[in-house]
């Protein structure tokens, strides 16, 4: 890839890391509290220096991201990607300014945001990676079960949260246009909410939820 500044595909970072937040027990609330919600979210020091990373952001930061890490350092693959993501670290960490930024392109478009976290010794960033749907697994089958909704009722619901118009539904699932619709009134009825935007945004706002043994995996 042009411009490309370096992979991370055969350097197990995690494992040989032994930086403040492994070495102290007492920081382990903080660590299972971060990899227990389904958001990527890394501290960096100065430098670019990755100080943490919880188990979403791990997976976010793969081989395939427009950012990774290289030698326990934030690099992005792209040369133009890489400086707006250190001007963005500097801002925060020296000036206190907050950033969106997005970099890459196509499907491994990420998105972050990038915040100042000054404590009283060093001067650090907080990354928030964007997003990867509108609505995790998890916290769709909660809604579902929250709500009482069919596994048929889930599904359109599912098709609706990834932008599909009712006919596409119907061609999917293979069934009459009329059953989508009959479908989506009834989970609209069960969520109490008036349209198909408003039900999108309801699911669009629930937290992020991770699966336990999938946070267990990256102890």
């Amino acid at each position: 890839m042009d411009g490309m500044l370096g992979r991370s595909q055969d350097f197990d970072w995690w494992s040989v890391y032994r930086g403040p937040e492994r070495r102290r027990g007492h920081d382990k609330w903080w660590r299972s509290a971060l990899d227990a919600i389904d958001l990527g979210v890394c501290l960096v020091g100065l430098g670019g220096r990755l100080v943490y990373a919880n188990c979403t952001a791990r997976e976010q930061l793969g081989p395939e991201a427009p950012v990774q890490v290289v030698d326990g350092l934030l690099a992005a693959t792209e040369r133009n990607d890489q400086q707006r993501l250190e001007q963005a670290l500097l801002d925060a960490q020296q000036r206190s300014l907050r950033h969106l930024i997005c970099l890459g392109r196509g499907p491994h478009r990420l998105s972050l945001s990038v915040l100042p976290m000054v404590d009283g010794q060093q001067t650090h960033a907080l990354l928030v990676l964007g997003k990867r749907n509108l609505c995790g697994e998890l916290p769709m089958l909660a809604f579902a079960r929250e709500h009482q909704l069919t596994a048929a009722e889930q599904g359109v619901l599912q098709a609706l949260c990834e932008g599909l118009q009712p006919q596409e539904i119907a061609l999917r699932h293979g069934v009459a246009i009329s059953t989508v619709r009959t479908q989506i009134a009834s989970v609209r009825a069960k969520t109490a909410t008036e349209s198909i935007r408003e039900l999108v945004a309801m699911v669009a706002q629930l937290p992020p939820l991770q699966g336990v043994l999938r946070a267990i995996e990256y102890r």
